[in-house]
């Protein structure tokens, strides 16, 4: 298979970080403006959130309804020597831009995470947290997925690349295969394609695009080649989140800067969220019920809300819920919280 190799396009980075949500003054868009009659518990699969604030990754239970109680977080995580790993990549460590549990069935269905980090990547055991593969890796990692081998995917923003990390060779294995794709912001493994899902800009003519990438080569030497069949525009620019429609294999949520979208695989059409097409959301999923559960940055919302982050303009204190058909149902709100992506804690990858 062919391996495509990086090609740096420094202006369009350029062009990206501008348009980025993490500009400031980004266009308001409205939040809920449904008030919930009560507080209310949601049944569900645990919630992983990226914490900027607390610079750990924290798991929540959406059947407490406060999540200020030590009751509501069920674990909590960020590297520490004890757990494997060095002293730079514990400094390195902000709090993560991506997680994700998988069942792994060449380890007899135990439970392993893939983490990503803006300088950082990490495959680790679930719970336990410990160290299974990590390296130091610049590019500003925004996601993470890892494949049935147990080798690492990662998506590279300002490095303009996807690549699978050799992972599975031992801890400290370097060796990787490289897509070239520009703003790359999210990779997820799809069982029923055989292949990983992606997101960027192709760097010959600009177009913001979704495609899918065949994983070949071996476990040792990985090769990544575009399964071009896959590939569609996308409805509006700097697509950021892909993620598993769970009760139905054949369709992904797909957010960019500019809406929010579900994807038909068999038609490669989109389609409008039911949450009215909000901006700017970084991290959207449904549990098993339907209901749809997203994080959007608190310096998107209009109005603002009374408790915000205000460590930076890409995360948010709250976490929202929807129905399936859309209505906001109430949110989830830490004092003090950043919270960039929010991921369905759930180990199967559909």
């Amino acid at each position: 298979m062919q391996r495509i190799v990086l090609i740096g396009a420094a202006f369009s980075l350029i062009i990206f970080q501008m348009a980025c949500s993490k500009k400031p003054g980004a266009p308001l868009a409205p939040g809920p403006i449904d008030n919930p009659p009560v507080v209310q518990a949601y049944p569900g699969f645990q919630l992983a959130l990226t914490n900027d604030a607390s610079k750990q990754l924290e798991i929540y239970d959406p059947m407490i309804t406060d999540w200020n109680t030590a009751e509501a977080k069920k674990w909590r995580w960020s590297p520490t020597t004890t757990l494997g790993f060095s002293a730079n990549e514990i400094k390195s460590f902000g709090g993560g831009t991506d997680f994700k549990v998988r069942k792994m069935q060449i380890w007899q269905d135990a439970s392993y995470a893939a983490i990503s980090d803006n300088g950082m990547a990490a495959v680790i055991a679930y719970p336990s947290g410990q160290r299974v593969w990590s390296k130091l890796i610049s590019g500003n990692l925004h996601s993470a997925e890892l494949l049935p081998n147990d080798n690492i995917a990662l998506a590279a923003s300002d490095g303009n690349w996807v690549r699978v990390y050799a992972s599975s060779q031992g801890a400290d294995n370097s060796t990787y295969a490289e897509f070239s794709l520009g703003a790359a912001h999210a990779v997820l493994w799809d069982p029923v394609i055989n292949g990983l899902w992606v997101t960027g800009q192709d760097l010959s003519n600009n177009t913001h695009i979704l495609t899918a990438l065949a994983v070949g080569g071996s476990d040792a030497l990985p090769e990544l080649t575009e399964l071009k069949q896959y590939r569609v525009s996308l409805p509006t620019a700097w697509g950021h989140e892909i993620s598993a429609y769970y009760g139905n294999t054949n369709l992904l949520w797909i957010t960019t800067n500019g809406g929010e979208y579900v994807f038909n695989k068999t038609t490669k059409t989109f389609s409008t969220s039911p949450t009215n097409n909000l901006t700017f959301v970084k991290g959207i999923g449904n549990q098993p019920s339907g209901q749809l559960v997203l994080v959007r940055p608190d310096t998107n919302k209009n109005p603002r809300p009374a408790i915000s982050c205000t460590l930076n303009d890409w995360s948010s204190s709250t976490v929202d819920f929807y129905t399936s058909g859309g209505q906001w149902q109430g949110s989830r709100i830490v004092n003090g919280a950043c919270f960039y992506k929010v991921k369905i804690v759930y180990d199967n990858y559909q």
